[in-house]
């Protein structure tokens, strides 16, 4: 029968793994040898084993190595993707689902799980552009379960502003061209854009994480 898992399961494991490597670098750059590494374990663990030790002596052990020089490295999963142009809009998308209350978690660790998941790579620099074109293509169909509510929303607010105080030609403008988006059920980029310009004519910001987003057509 397998061990069912569970959080202090998963962080024993990952101390033991970050402990071994410790004693690696240690070994190399400091002189630490197994006689040294025992007596860590009894002096700060209070156990000649790691097998024997639990969570918080194994905290405590970890701690002691990186007091003398020991560095964790992020996983890839922590790190933020790396940056392209398909990247940067994977990652915009990701963050404007969030913005839309889609994507629960915006962080690197929940996209590079999603990128996994979708992609089966690690990290989106191991991914090939046809691969990052679905991803890309996945998340704008994701997205435009909610966005034409949310656009039509902020055409509202857009006209009520209008009949309390007159817009200019060009704001009265991307009302109507929002207003066709909608009832013409155009795609996501022609959404996303009449989305960012209402945006604007609300005095919003339209966060610099997005931007990848704005195509040429934006703002005209």
């Amino acid at each position: 029968m397998t061990p069912t898992k569970t959080p202090g399961n998963a962080r024993r494991t990952a101390l033991i793994k970050l402990i071994h490597v410790a004693k690696r670098e240690l070994g190399r750059t400091a002189g630490l040898d197994e006689l040294a590494y025992r007596d860590v374990l009894r002096a700060v663990g209070k156990s000649e084993s790691l097998a024997a030790m639990d969570v918080p002596a194994m905290e405590r052990v970890l701690e002691h190595f990186k007091g003398k020089g020991f560095k964790v490295r992020p996983k890839a999963a922590d790190r933020a993707q790396t940056v392209g142009p398909q990247v940067s809009k994977v990652r915009a998308l990701w963050l404007f689902l969030h913005a839309l209350g889609e994507v629960r978690d915006p962080s690197e660790r929940a996209l590079a799980a999603y990128v996994k998941r979708i992609a089966k790579v690690d990290d989106l620099r191991w991914a090939r552009p046809v691969a990052l074109d679905a991803l890309i293509e996945t998340l704008k169909k994701w997205a435009m379960r909610s966005l034409p509510a949310h656009l039509k929303a902020l055409c509202d607010e857009v006209l009520a502003l209008h009949q309390e105080q007159p817009l200019d030609e060009r704001s009265l403008y991307q009302l109507s061209r929002a207003y066709s988006c909608l009832n013409q059920q155009l795609g996501f980029d022609k959404h996303w854009n009449a989305w960012a310009d209402l945006t604007a004519i609300l005095g919003r910001s339209v966060s610099e994480a997005v931007q990848p987003l704005r195509t040429a057509e934006s703002g005209q």
